[in-house]
């Protein structure tokens, strides 16, 4: 297999990624028309008890399996220096702390971390959302004065700044009504980061993996 085939493979993987997501979430939704997606968070959707948890789990998971050769692409089409490692090791890690939180440690009925795998489960989210911050700033880092880039490392700034606002405001508004609908603009603004990224690395799979090292 050519090298621009491989390319072209690890962008689809990124390409698919936030379909995935998107899919598991309207699934949800329409099995269980009883779920607010403005007044619940996606945990809510996979807590323990919640019906067709184990359905939803495993579209969860092939998300969080799909982001993992994407942050593959991604380090190869990045110019060599610690920042693309940087945003190779956040994005691996916040693949395995999200399948790993999906599989092992979902909140408790209503919502609620009062046992130990729900305790878990709130410590394991809060990994996930430094990882976020690193791989997007990383990202930015990269990219500052590689002309193929050009503008992404501004997007990638503002889709940190999104992130960050409406992360925090999730936090802040944790028990409101509308914290489904907060949680969906944080999570989106991830979503969108990695497709746009990964079409554009896929308008690049004609060049060879190796001109960027």
């Amino acid at each position: 297999m050519s090298q621009g085939n491989k390319s072209r493979i690890l962008a689809l993987c990124g390409i698919l990624a936030p379909i995935i997501y998107v899919i598991a979430l309207v699934v949800g939704n329409v099995l269980d028309p009883s779920y607010s997606q403005i007044e619940k968070t996606v945990s809510e959707l996979v807590q323990r008890g919640a019906p067709n948890r184990d359905l939803i789990n495993g579209i969860l998971v092939i998300y969080n399996l799909l982001i993992i050769p994407f942050s593959a692409g991604l380090y190869l089409s990045l110019k060599k220096g610690w920042a693309r490692s940087v945003v190779l090791v956040a994005l691996v890690l916040t693949a395995l702390l999200g399948a790993i939180v999906t599989l092992f440690f979902p909140l408790d009925e209503g919502g609620r971390s009062e046992t130990l795998t729900g305790m878990m489960h709130l410590a394991v989210v809060g990994l996930v959302v430094p990882c976020t911050f690193v791989f997007e700033l990383g990202f930015w880092r990269s990219v500052r004065k590689d002309e193929r880039w050009k503008g992404y490392g501004l997007f990638s700034l503002v889709i940190f700044t999104i992130t960050l606002v409406f992360g925090l405001a999730t936090v802040a508004f944790v028990t409101s009504d509308f914290r489904g609908l907060i949680e969906r603009i944080t999570i989106g603004s991830t979503l969108l980061w990695i497709e746009v990224l990964a079409l554009k690395l896929y308008s690049l799979s004609n060049k060879p993996l190796s001109s960027t090292s």
